[in-house]
């Protein structure tokens, strides 16, 4: 015998490496790998949110813009002119010569143009 081979019949056999116990992942993984999607659900929600409020108030702003005068676009796709805003959210609209309809202000989809400003100079 070759003293190698008595070197390795010595050797103890609790000296090879032990095998892993388990591949389990640690305790609480799946609920930890989860909190990245809920963070990113959040901020999609608040963005989506924000936008549309800012929507909501460009369009309050758009109906107060509505006075006498006015050239407005109709939901329906007609445009007039502003003769008359009456109390509440009712307006009336020309929609041709003598032709007047009575429109409530969140029928109006856009207004084209605002009213010339009252000349100041004029005495």
């Amino acid at each position: 015998m070759s003293p190698f081979q008595l070197i390795a019949d010595a050797a103890p056999a609790a000296a090879a490496p032990a095998a892993p116990a388990s591949t389990n992942p640690p305790a609480g993984g799946g609920l930890m790998g989860m909190v990245p999607l809920f963070i990113l659900i959040g901020v999609m929600m608040f963005l989506m949110i924000r936008s549309q409020k800012k929507q909501q108030q460009k369009r309050q702003q758009m109906i107060d813009r509505i006075a006498k005068g006015v050239r407005v676009l109709l939901g329906s796709g007609i445009i007039g002119t502003v003769v008359e805003v009456k109390a509440g959210d009712i307006c009336i609209v020309e929609i041709a010569p003598g032709v007047r309809v009575e429109v409530v202000k969140n029928g109006i989809g856009d207004v084209l143009d605002a009213p010339a400003p009252a000349d100041s100079n004029a005495k």
